[in-house]
């Protein structure tokens, strides 16, 4: 794993698909988005991501003299529904018009629950002859004069992958794949065997609303299989367990977005 250029809050990507070759695009999402301010300064954030879940932890200060209350967001890629090589296979136009809430977003403001509301943009695609959707969760939040407030939100990522290597562009270095983990794919490539992938794009370049630098990041990866092997364009990560993986910063600033690979256990080729 080398050089990992990451950030947090905002979010926004392609519209996820599942091809002809067996393989899908992650569903790439972010954090939160506000109204750009010279005031509010993240002093930490902590993100984590799994294939079941990601959770992102902010701490937030207003510098200025006086609250300042704005927009929040928690915007999504676009959404196709009851169309072929849709995202959410089961997940139809009537399932949305009762719940748009599709990724499971939640969002906690000082320890209690905040309410938002969800606003649906939607276009008629004439190529997939279905409904295009453009969700937002979002609500106003006032940042306190001279104070912090912890905001922390959670939700269900769109994993993509692949039934085989070479699928989810693992030769074009998004993923940073080092040397030993390259020779072991060629190793089982070469014995007829073939490794599924699993991703996850998390959206960090988006512009950064706050001011100046992330205080304190942390970003914490984990597998759900201590024989699955992980790899992203990180510095300094530091293995915790089998499973666990942590990369810490002061005074980060984000510039990239974050791709993550997972090679599952490997299968002969026919059977």
């Amino acid at each position: 794993m080398r050089l990992l250029y990451l950030t947090s809050l905002l979010a926004i990507t392609t519209l996820a698909n599942v091809s002809a070759n067996d393989s899908t695009a992650a569903f790439g999402v972010g954090g939160l988005v506000f109204t750009k301010s010279d005031h509010i300064v993240m002093q930490e954030e902590d993100l984590f991501i799994s294939k079941d879940k990601i959770r992102i932890a902010y701490k937030f200060y207003n510098t200025s003299d006086k609250p300042i209350t704005t927009r929040v967001a928690f915007p999504l890629p676009e959404i196709v529904l009851d169309a072929d090589n849709s995202a959410f296979p089961d997940y139809t136009e009537a399932d949305l018009r009762k719940d748009k809430n599709i990724l499971k977003f939640s969002v906690v403001v000082d320890g209690k629950k905040q309410v938002f509301q969800s606003e649906d943009k939607k276009r008629f695609d004439q190529d997939a002859q279905a409904y295009v959707h453009k969700i937002t969760h979002y609500w106003m939040q006032t940042f306190p004069a001279k104070k912090v407030i912890l905001v922390n939100h959670e939700y269900t990522p769109g994993v993509g992958g692949g039934v085989g290597y070479g699928l989810q562009g693992e030769e074009s270095g998004i993923y940073c794949i080092d040397k030993s983990t390259k020779a072991w794919i060629n190793n089982q490539l070469k014995a007829k065997y073939d490794i599924p992938t699993s991703t996850i794009t998390y959206i960090l370049k988006t512009g950064a609303n706050w001011k100046g630098a992330i205080g304190k990041f942390k970003l914490t990866i984990k597998k759900s299989d201590s024989n699955e092997k992980l790899s992203f364009c990180g510095s300094e990560v530091k293995k915790i367990d089998d499973k666990t993986f942590v990369m810490e910063k002061i005074n980060f600033i984000p510039k990239n977005d974050l791709n993550i690979i997972y090679f599952g256990i490997p299968y002969k080729i026919g059977e």
